[in-house]
């Protein structure tokens, strides 16, 4: 297997005291981008588990909200509910912040608590419809669910870019940096010793012809 020499290198003592240097410090990065990564994915996982069930509600919670809804539309009529709708007044309070998980920045939706004020509905008091009430309640319990899992598959979304990223990272460091750090110490470190055998072989040579003896 051929070496990976980092091209430009000086074969000199201080260029390989350099080379180790660099060696324990993009080892120690590749330990910390490694355990980054690791508790990445252990959190994007226990994020997918809790996105199964949150689907899971959010899907019910709108077929829990579709029925009285379609009951209030068979009394009130197709126009008088999207009147009724359309005089819905619109949920306040809603704001957006971010969270970080290992430096990435993951979106969180605030809900306020009450979402609404639980004494006054969001439409006309006169409105003649007690499945309207009903499908109402249920309309905000399923807004309620869509929105955390909006925010959890966002979370989702960034952790898992960031960890294609930390991988690529982790790879380039394991595969390509580390390996040919090491051959060029390794390298540097033999072009040395034979140099230095060199320089005692032409210290032999040197002293034995002054002394006029023969160069075993």
């Amino acid at each position: 297997m051929s070496r990976q020499i980092i091209r430009g290198i000086r074969p000199t003592r201080i260029e390989l005291l350099k080379i180790r240097k660099r060696i324990v410090v993009a080892e120690k990065g590749h330990e910390l981008l490694q355990e980054k990564l690791d508790t990445m994915v252990v959190e994007f996982f226990r994020l997918k588990e809790i996105q199964d069930g949150l689907r899971r509600e959010a899907e019910a919670a709108f077929a829990a909200a579709y029925l009285p809804l379609q009951r209030a539309g068979m009394l009130m009529g197709q126009r008088g509910l999207e009147e009724a709708i359309s005089l819905t007044k619109s949920a306040e309070g809603i704001d957006m912040d971010t969270n970080t998980v290992m430096g990435t920045l993951i979106p969180v939706i605030n809900l306020p608590v009450p979402f609404r004020d639980p004494g006054v509905p969001g439409y006309p008091l006169a409105v003649p419809s007690a499945h309207l009430d009903v499908a109402y309640r249920g309309c905000e319990e399923a807004v309620k669910a869509i929105l955390t899992l909006a925010a959890l598959e966002g979370s989702l979304v960034r952790l898992a870019d960031q960890i294609v990223v930390t991988r690529r990272r982790v790879n380039a460091l394991a595969n390509i940096l580390i390996p040919s750090l090491h051959d060029t110490a390794a390298y540097i470190d033999d072009y040395l010793e034979e140099m230095e055998r060199e320089d005692i072989f032409r210290r032999k040579r040197a002293k034995m012809t002054r002394s006029g003896g023969l160069i075993p």
